[in-house]
């Protein structure tokens, strides 16, 4: 098969779109895997299993089993993650570094641990979601083909998009905002050619859901609308409050993992810790443990009244922060729509006091999840169609846009756009500096070395050294030791300049520069340009990649070269994404 494909250059469309089906059936089969796999491990902790049920059955369980539960679960979790790489969980920060920064690909390793964590965690009652988990398996698997298939960086792009996007289909039931997820999110830009294989994944992937769990909405609820127009100002408003929201959130969780980190406990007991917290909290306020269905629902139909609003808002805020400080394996997503509703639910009641004439509360608990979630995933467009899709209420469509708007506009004024772009930028890695970028880091140097230069003797005078690079022809000088080591690296300017301050007869190797002006073959070729702007040349000498050994010495690289190589890669990732062949 792996022939044909090569043969046929990934022309035939055909073969693409089964192979994007393949995924969507595949990565929805592995999603209902671990919705079972989180029900196995909730029967085991609580004798009773049911995501929409959650709370009844928590709220039915005595206290010390509510608390005993998520602690030893936490415990289990502690000791599975010193065997995943990295001893963390993998999610969707994680994927997207790997479009940005790794060509796309991923060890299925972490995918298969991310599920099984991830099934623990939301099993024992980890107040976190399952969209995480369920987009990193999804895309674990869709690297695994490609790299198997060997597609290159636009194929193994997309195939990735399909991943992702067949995973939030059977996790949320939501086709549509899944496919704009995986586009906005996951590959980063909207082409016919990219986006007609991810809709076929995504469809073969709600197949799959639908044979095996139905079709029904995740939140039902009687639909609104609303009251007067002049209320898009307070679904600003609101927009406003729920990114400040989700900026509480991810400070909250960074000041928890300096606390984590203070303490100085071992990292496999950080969870179970956690665990016997959260568990506490939740004897009296069962709503926080799981993805939060049910509490969510409640606040949808305006049920429940402001002082439970804001009890479970701050509550449930505490608890996640602790849940992801702690090492917990989940997404944010399911936290986000709780929040938001909470959020909203409350806004309502703050702005009903003051007398106005307003739309229902469930109203403003619907649009209170598209402010938070919007700003926590970085994602409007995904998360308003996220909003109809988990509701069926359509009649909201201005409110639920206008917050959205505004809580990612407010977001992107801080130094993180999103959760996803804060936790790797926790790891130091940055991909909101541009798509270009971000692909020109995945490019190496190594293919452009050449060895259009002189070798050096260190007792060569400098007229020496010129004669000899004048009759080579060449600009590059390298000098080498008595051992044919790299000791240094001059050009034909410096070399002049060396010699109108110094006379001809001076010693040539003076004038060179030290071994540590040099890059290793596998250097990018973001950080060979910006290496030779510090020093305001036009050459970089390239050595071996051994740590702490630059006496190897592979050729050099040329800023021309490097300037080429950057026009080539942005035209073809323009070509990529504006459908150009």
């Amino acid at each position: 098969m792996l022939k044909y494909i090569q043969s046929t250059r990934w022309g035939d469309r055909l073969t693409y779109f089964v192979l994007a089906a393949l995924v969507g059936v595949v990565v929805g089969f592995s999603t209902l895997a671990l919705i079972k796999l989180m029900s196995v491990f909730q029967f085991l902790g609580y004798g009773a299993a049911s995501e929409i049920r959650y709370t009844q059955i928590i709220a039915a369980r005595p206290a010390w089993q509510v608390i005993l539960v998520p602690t030893i679960g936490g415990l289990l979790l502690g000791i599975l993650m010193q065997f995943l790489p990295g001893r963390r969980y993998h999610g969707i920060a994680d994927v997207m570094e790997a479009c940005a920064m790794n060509s796309a690909r991923m060890p299925a390793r972490s995918g298969f641990g991310a599920g099984i964590a991830a099934a623990l965690s939301l099993g024992v009652g980890a107040p976190l979601g399952r969209e995480g988990p369920a987009v990193h398996i999804g895309a674990s698997i869709s690297a695994w083909l490609a790299e198997k298939l060997g597609l290159d960086h636009k194929q193994s792009l997309a195939l990735l998009g399909c991943g992702a996007a067949a995973a939030v289909a059977v996790s949320f039931n939501t086709p549509i905002a899944a496919v704009i997820f995986a586009l906005e999110v996951i590959v980063g830009y909207f082409t016919l050619r990219v986006f007609a294989p991810i809709v076929i994944a995504a469809m073969l992937a709600m197949v799959v859901r639908e044979y095996f769990l139905g079709s029904f909405a995740l939140f039902p609820v009687t639909p609104h609308s609303i009251a007067s127009q002049w209320e898009l100002l307070l679904f600003a408003l609101l927009g406003v409050c729920g990114a400040l929201v989700a900026k509480s959130l991810l400070a909250l969780t960074g000041g928890l993992g300096h606390i984590w980190s203070w303490t100085q406990l071992p990292r496999w007991c950080h969870p179970a810790i956690a665990g016997l917290i959260f568990g506490s909290i939740a004897v009296p306020l069962p709503y926080l443990l799981g993805i939060g269905f049910e509490g969510t629902l409640l606040a949808l139909s305006g049920a429940l009244q402001s002082d439970l609003l804001l009890y479970l808002l701050i509550a449930k805020l505490f608890v996640v922060c602790l849940a992801l400080s702690s090492g917990f394996a989940g997404g944010v997503f399911g936290p986000a729509i709780f929040l938001g509703s909470m959020l909203g639910g409350l806004f309502w009641f703050v702005a009903s006091s003051a007398g106005l004439s307003l739309s229902d509360q469930g109203v403003y608990a619907t649009i209170g999840m598209a402010a938070v979630a919007s700003a926590l995933l970085g994602a409007p467009i995904s998360t308003v169609l996220i909003v109809f899709e988990l509701t069926r209420d359509y009649g909201i469509t201005l409110g639920v846009m206008t917050a959205a708007a505004f809580a990612s506009s407010v977001m992107q004024t801080g130094e993180h756009g999103s959760f996803f772009r804060w936790q790797l930028a926790r790891r130091n890695i940055n991909i909101s500096r541009g798509r270009d970028i971000s692909l020109l880091m995945t490019h190496r140097v190594e293919h452009l070395t050449t060895d259009d230069y002189v070798l050096a003797e260190p007792w060569m005078t400098t007229g020496e050294l010129e004669s000899l690079m004048g009759l080579e022809r060449q600009r590059l000088a390298i000098f080498i030791d008595d051992n044919s080591a790299f000791a240094g690296s001059v050009s034909l300017s410096l070399l002049i300049a060396h010699a109108i301050e110094n006379g001809m007869d001076s010693m040539a190797i003076e004038s060179a520069i030290d071994v540590e002006y040099s890059i290793t073959d596998m250097t990018n070729i973001v950080t060979a340009v910006q290496e030779m702007a510090a020093r305001e040349l036009e050459f970089i000498p390239v050595v071996a990649s051994e740590p702490g050994d630059r006496s190897e010495l592979l050729g050099v690289v040329t800023k021309s070269d490097l300037l080429a190589e950057h026009y080539d890669v942005v035209k073809r990732a323009r070509e990529e994404e504006f459908g150009v062949t």
